[in-house]
């Protein structure tokens, strides 16, 4: 594992438009900060559901975790309100919206990684060496 995270830390930044159809663990930077480690057997799928203006809270939930942030920070907790119930929520919903264009312009970099139990194991262990379980929670939605 600590090889594949430097390999993964090595890698090029791109943006979400010049991603290939690959599969493995990606991670979204803001400031040169990684924020976000994801897997997908189609990163460049999986990351523009991350950014589409029609993706929903559960397809859109790194975005999603990002909006309920800022909206804890302007109106309070949200315990005890569901994904739906907050979708729902006029405030949260443009609040979802700005997370998801923010994402769109992060940077990101990725790392090759076919086999799914390894794609597995190893996005945990990103998300916990780079310090990003902030937005990673691993919750069920």
């Amino acid at each position: 594992m600590p090889n594949l995270l430097a390999e993964l830390m090595e890698k090029q930044l791109v943006n979400r438009l010049n991603i290939g159809t690959i599969a493995g663990i990606y991670v979204f930077l803001e400031n040169d900060r990684p924020i976000y480690v994801g897997r997908s057997n189609n990163i460049r799928q999986r990351i523009d559901l991350h950014c589409r203006n029609s993706s929903d809270a559960n397809s859109a939930s790194f975005a999603f975790n990002l909006a309920k942030e800022h909206y804890e920070t302007k109106f309070g907790s949200t315990k005890g309100t569901s994904r739906k119930e907050l979708s729902l929520n006029p405030a949260f919903d443009a609040l979802f919206d700005n997370a998801k264009e923010r994402v769109s312009r992060m940077k990101i970099r990725i790392v090759e990684i076919g086999d799914p139990i390894t794609q597995t194991i190893f996005e945990v262990y990103a998300a916990l060496k780079l310090k990003t379980t902030k937005y990673n929670d691993f919750d069920t939605h």
